[in-house]
C-alpha cells in the first residue's frame, strides 16, 4: 500500500505534467460548422470551452463591445441622426485601427409600436441605412448580411399602461441596429 506521500507526490507530479500540456495548446473557439468561423456572443466576444492561455484565433475579442457596436435610431424613423454618425465613426476608426476586414450580420430591429410586417420593413431600412454608412466610409464588408428582426427581440421592459410619448421613450432601446463583426485579420 503506497504511503500517503507517495501519493500526494505522485498527484503534485500529474498536476504540474497535465498543467505544463494544457498551458501549451490554443484557446478551444467554437466554431460555426458550415462557415468554419469563430462563434461569437451578442457582445462580440469569441466562445471559447476553455481559457488557458493568452494565444486566441480571436484577437478582436473584446474589442468592440455591445454598445460600441449598436447604433440608436429615433421613433419610426430610418435615417442615421448626427450622433448616430458620429459614433459609427467611432466603430469605423477602430475597425481600421484593428486592421482586419470585418464580417458578419447587421442586424435591424424595431420597437413594438406598429404593425409587425411595418416593424419588419423599418428595421430593414435601418439596418440597411448602417450597412450602407459603413461601406461609403471605407468599410469593405464583403460576406456582411443584412438582417432585420422588426419588433421580435425587445430589450426595453416598458410597464404597462404607459401613455403613447411615455411609451415611445421608454422604448428607444428597441429602436435599434447591432453590428456584429467577425474579422479575418
Amino acid at each position: 500500500m503506497a504511503s500517503l506521500k507517495t501519493i500526494a507526490v505522485a498527484g503534485l507530479l500529474l498536476t504540474v505534467f497535465a498543467g505544463s500540456a494544457l498551458a501549451e495548446s490554443n484557446y478551444a473557439v467554437v466554431h460555426d460548422a458550415a462557415s468554419g468561423t469563430p462563434v461569437r456572443n451578442t457582445y462580440g466576444n469569441c466562445v471559447h470551452t476553455k481559457w488557458l492561455t493568452d494565444k486566441d484565433e480571436c484577437p478582436f475579442a473584446g474589442m468592440f463591445t455591445k454598445e460600441d457596436r449598436t447604433v440608436y435610431f429615433e421613433f419610426n424613423k430610418a435615417t442615421l441622426t448626427k450622433e448616430a454618425r458620429k459614433h459609427l465613426d467611432t466603430l469605423i476608426a477602430k475597425i481600421k485601427a484593428a486592421g482586419g476586414v470585418p464580417t458578419g450580420d447587421v442586424v435591424g430591429y424595431a420597437d413594438r409600436i406598429g404593425t409587425a410586417s411595418y416593424n419588419e420593413k423599418l428595421s430593414k431600412k435601418r439596418a440597411e441605412a448602417v450597412k450602407s454608412y459603413m461601406v461609403a466610409h471605407g468599410i469593405k464588408m464583403t460576406g456582411t448580411t443584412v438582417r432585420w428582426l422588426g419588433d421580435t427581440e425587445p430589450t426595453a421592459d416598458c410597464p404597462p399602461g404607459m401613455k403613447r410619448k411615455e411609451l415611445i421613450k421608454c422604448l428607444q432601446p428597441d429602436r435599434r441596429v447591432e453590428v456584429e463583426l467577425t474579422f479575418d485579420p
